[in-house]
Formats: structure tokens, C-alpha cells, sequence
């Protein structure tokens, strides 16, 4: 299977996103940082502390156990909404997503590896 390029970009306020030969843009949210930063990390599990923090400067002091939960949340409930909004602009990136985005304590990207999918962050 030959491999296929994928882009997610941050452009102004705007993503753009090209899968499967299709574009489309979303404005800037911290859910579509929180999906462009696993999508550049492909089968790479990551913390969702670690994601928020790397998207979002900490803003409160609380116990590193009440800032876990409360990144596990946001980035969850975040890419959630991310991947409604996609639903209505490119069912097809929507559908893949859904099926290779997992959430929770700890998040990854993992697509099939026998389609050899890379995204390039521009």
C-alpha cells in the first residue's frame, strides 16, 4: 500500500485539514490543537496532562492529581467536539478519526499501519 500525506495547518485563526484528497478548515480551538498534536504523534501515547500543557500554559495551581483529571476532561470533551464539527464538513475524516483517536488518562493517534497515513503539520 503506497503511502498518503495528510496536512493539518494552523493558518491564522483558521486549520486547514486535507485527508483523502479533501480540505477543510476549522477555526482555532484548543480541541483542534489538542487533534493536530496526536495526529503528529502517530501510535505514541501521551498523558492528556501532557497534551493540555503543551497546548494550553497552566493556568491554575491545584494537585498534579486534580490537574490530571481536569486534563483528561478537557482534551476528551474537547476532540469530541472537534470530531461533530468535522462530521458535518468531511464525513470521511470524521469516521477515520473516530476509529484511531483515543482519549482518556492517556491519548493517541493510531491509525491502521497498513495504510502508512502521515500528516504534515506545515
Amino acid at each position: 500500500m503506497r503511502a498518503t500525506h495528510q496536512v493539518v495547518r494552523l493558518e491564522g485563526e483558521y486549520w486547514t485539514i486535507v485527508f483523502d484528497g479533501r480540505t477543510c478548515r476549522l477555526r482555532d480551538t484548543n480541541g483542534v490543537r489538542y487533534l493536530a498534536y496526536l495526529l503528529e504523534r502517530p501510535h505514541e501515547e501521551v498523558s492528556a496532562l501532557e497534551i493540555r500543557q503543551a497546548i494550553a500554559p497552566r493556568r491554575d495551581r491545584g494537585s498534579e492529581l486534580r490537574e490530571q483529571e481536569r486534563a483528561r476532561v478537557n482534551v476528551s470533551r474537547s476532540v469530541s467536539a472537534v470530531l461533530r464539527r468535522l462530521a458535518n464538513h468531511h464525513p470521511v475524516l470524521a469516521d477515520h478519526l473516530r476509529e484511531t483517536i483515543h482519549t482518556g488518562g492517556y491519548c493517541s493517534y493510531r491509525p491502521d499501519p497498513r495504510l502508512a497515513i502521515t500528516w504534515n503539520a506545515v
